[in-house]
């Protein structure tokens, strides 16, 4: 996801890894597309490696370190496309830690499980408070519309999960 979001904002001007960061946060996108820090630059770093950007110039503001701005290349620009039309035509590959965790589940106390799942949904619903707040930063009504389906999913999910270990347990 790190190299999609990348290349999209590129593909609206160049830009160096901070301004990106700070693209993100400044215009709320922070909370839709939560990335580090160290995986801009180091993506970055791949997609010039891989002839997908090159780097245009390097700034350097009083003081600071040089930054180094980034360009999409044409062939970067095809790659962007491919890589939207992926994320819009195929099945998302879902690696959570809750699926480990149901593998696991017997290496918990049966009590303890059922708390720390009353304690997940309690976060979803935060969550899903935090998704309506954040709307306004979304850039797409879909993203939102996607966000609230998934969290209303995942809480769902989890009310059956409890109510079926309750149900083992008596």
């Amino acid at each position: 996801m790190v190299r999609l979001l990348i290349l999209w904002l590129l593909s609206e001007r160049p830009l160096h890894g901070y301004r990106i960061k700070k693209i993100l946060e400044d215009e709320g996108l922070a909370f839709w597309y939560p990335v580090e820090f160290a995986s801009i630059y180091s993506s970055l770093r791949t997609l010039a490696k891989e002839g997908w950007v090159v780097e245009e110039a390097s700034e350097r503001e009083g003081s600071r370190p040089p930054r180094t701005r980034y360009r999409i290349t044409p062939a970067g620009r095809d790659h962007y496309r491919h890589l939207l039309r992926a994320a819009w035509s195929e099945a998302p590959h879902h690696r959570h830690p809750i699926d480990v965790a149901c593998a696991a589940g017997g290496d918990l106390e049966g009590q303890e499980v059922l708390d720390l799942l009353e304690r997940r949904v309690a976060n979803l619903e935060t969550r899903s408070d935090e998704i309506d707040a954040a709307e306004r930063a979304s850039p797409s009504r879909l993203l939102v519309d996607r966000a609230r389906r998934l969290t209303a999913a995942e809480t769902d999910w989890t009310r059956t999960a409890l109510n079926q270990l309750r149900g083992d347990r008596q």
